[in-house]
């Protein structure tokens, strides 16, 4: 995959907004309404659609080098993981009131910042201790079963991986095991994963070079049928199959209609930088909502224009925290974890 697709940095901007915004507009309320949540959980499923396409996007057709691609996807996300679940620990160690939930063990602590999935105490349920921290153990679980196909070729890679995944989800639904491990893997959230990996082919096959009209005409048929049945006629709070495969097909139509229109799509600096710092925002937001809405119900009276005010704080700052992490910590972090040692430099011809 060849330079920058402006397409997918603006969807993944999209994509961390979605998510600021529902948790934004649900942490002052005691029950979130289902449009909070579905907003949300399409936040979520975007991110992996777009995790599953670009890792076989940058992987190319042939063969790639297994270790090359978990140390560059280690340096890509732990570092910041790693910073923002030890701020999570130390603030439930030394100040447990400013959190409703979250609770400090050696344990949880640990097998948070391995990634692996366990019941949180305090919590209930499998949570690592930075709640939003389980798309990332999602995320690692993806990066180490496309490691193991590196030896295959882009088409059986994602075949194979579409079988596995196939596999692990239709397992889990008819054994509906209870281990906290087994029953966290075994879900359809795998499956979003494997969506954007039929994408990525796509890209490598050059498909979306010459997708005719009317297969762009029913993409966007496809789009707005999948919204309508995930945010109109499915209010139920809980995710449903068919919210779901709604969700995953909305976000590949728009994946796939940002590919198809990448040559002529505008130029925006904001979406671009929104979409660069879409990591940072997603892991330092709830930080910024909690301290919003924990200041706003002790100084603002009760009612309306206090809540959409305190909503409205939240997202702003949620961004701008985003923005400024991803340009102070993440960018120069990255910088010095890629920057090869000065011999081994000097040993490689210029490019």
């Amino acid at each position: 995959m060849a330079g920058k697709l402006y397409s997918v940095q603006y969807l993944r901007g999209l994509a961390a907004l979605l998510v600021v915004i529902a948790h934004a507009s649900a942490h002052p309320l005691a029950d979130p309404t289902y449009l909070q949540l579905r907003l949300g959980q399409f936040g979520v499923y975007l991110f992996f659609v777009i995790s599953g396409f670009i890792m076989v996007a940058i992987s190319g057709s042939g063969p790639f080098s297994a270790l090359e691609f978990l140390k560059r996807r280690a340096i890509r996300i732990v570092p910041l993981y790693w910073i923002f679940t030890t701020l999570a620990a130390l603030l439930a160690l030394l100040v447990p009131t400013l959190f409703k939930s979250t609770v400090f063990t050696l344990p949880h602590y640990v097998q948070s910042m391995l990634f692996i999935p366990h019941e949180a105490p305090g919590r209930g349920g499998t949570s690592p201790l930075l709640s939003l921290g389980w798309t990332l153990n999602y995320e690692v679980f993806f990066y180490l079963a496309f490691a193991l196909l590196a030896a295959l070729a882009a088409t059986g890679r994602v075949l194979t991986l579409t079988i596995a995944f196939v596999v692990l989800y239709v397992t889990g639904a008819t054994l509906k095991p209870t281990d906290p491990l087994l029953s966290f893997y075994m879900t359809h959230a795998v499956l979003a994963f494997v969506a954007g990996a039929w994408v990525g082919l796509g890209q490598i096959k050059g498909v979306f070079a010459r997708l005719p009209s009317p297969a762009m005409l029913g993409l966007v048929g496809l789009a707005v049928v999948a919204t309508v049945m995930a945010f109109g006629l499915d209010q139920t709070p809980h995710e449903t199959a068919p919210v779901f495969v709604a969700l995953v097909i909305l976000a590949v139509a728009l994946l796939v209609l940002g590919l198809v229109r990448e040559a002529v799509l505008p130029r925006s600096a904001w979406l671009e930088r929104l979409g660069d710092a879409s990591y940072a925002t997603y892991l330092v937001h709830m930080f910024v909502v909690g301290a919003v809405v924990g200041v706003g119900t002790r100084l603002l009276p009760d009612g309306p224009l206090s809540y959409f005010g305190m909503v409205a704080a939240a997202i702003g700052l949620a961004l701008l925290a985003g923005v400024i992490v991803h340009e102070r910590i993440e960018k120069p972090l990255l910088r010095m974890l890629h920057k090869r040692p000065a011999a081994v430099r000097a040993a490689v011809p210029a490019q």
